[in-house]
């Protein structure tokens, strides 16, 4: 088998000591290596790569979810679905923080909590949550809140209205674009 002109020589090239030193020539092959090595690897397939995205200038909202095993579960469950729709636009990252009670004065800390964490947007579901937000909106008196699923007099605090029937699906998809479309707005 004949090797073409171009690597024939490169080989005879190296096979033949540099400057008479074995041990330069075998250096000096290294380096070579290492050098075709690097370049390969830094100027490889860049499509492979993860992109990281600037996210701290996106509008935040943030749902504080009820206890486990609430009666609003599935306003719940749309509500945090119709967050995540609206995320997907680029400008909004949507957050769910658990809220082990809906006592209002004890559940306070979580909200100073969703406060602190910089929410421009808080999110509460049901008629359960509306103490707890509503007093949070007193004690927050420059951040705004929306319950879904239930009024509020206080300022600062709106309201998503739910569909009749929840348990339906479609009604379900209806409310997560109410709550996607009430972010997007707001962002």
């Amino acid at each position: 088998m004949r090797l073409p002109a171009p690597t024939a020589r490169l080989l005879h090239r190296f096979a033949t000591p540099v400057c008479g030193h074995p041990v330069i020539a075998a250096a000096t092959a290294a380096v070579l290596v290492a050098v075709l090595s690097l370049t390969v690897l830094l100027a490889g397939d860049r499509s492979a790569q993860p992109q990281a995205a600037n996210v701290s200038r996106n509008f935040r909202a943030c749902l504080l979810v009820s206890p486990a095993g609430a009666t609003d579960a599935r306003l719940s469950q749309a509500s945090w679905q119709g967050m995540q729709d609206a995320a997907r636009s680029g400008g909004v990252n949507a957050q769910r923080f658990p809220t082990p009670t809906i006592d209002a004065k004890a559940a306070l800390p979580y909200f100073n909590g969703a406060v602190q964490h910089h929410c421009e947007l808080i999110v509460t579901v049901g008629t359960g949550m509306r103490p707890a937000t509503e007093a949070a909106a007193r004690a927050n008196p420059h951040q705004e809140f929306v319950i879904v699923g239930a009024g509020s007099a206080r300022p600062h605090v709106s309201a998503i209205a739910a569909p009749d029937d929840t348990a339906k699906e479609q009604a379900g998809k209806e409310l997560a674009d109410r709550v996607s479309a009430f972010i997007t707005a707001r962002s």
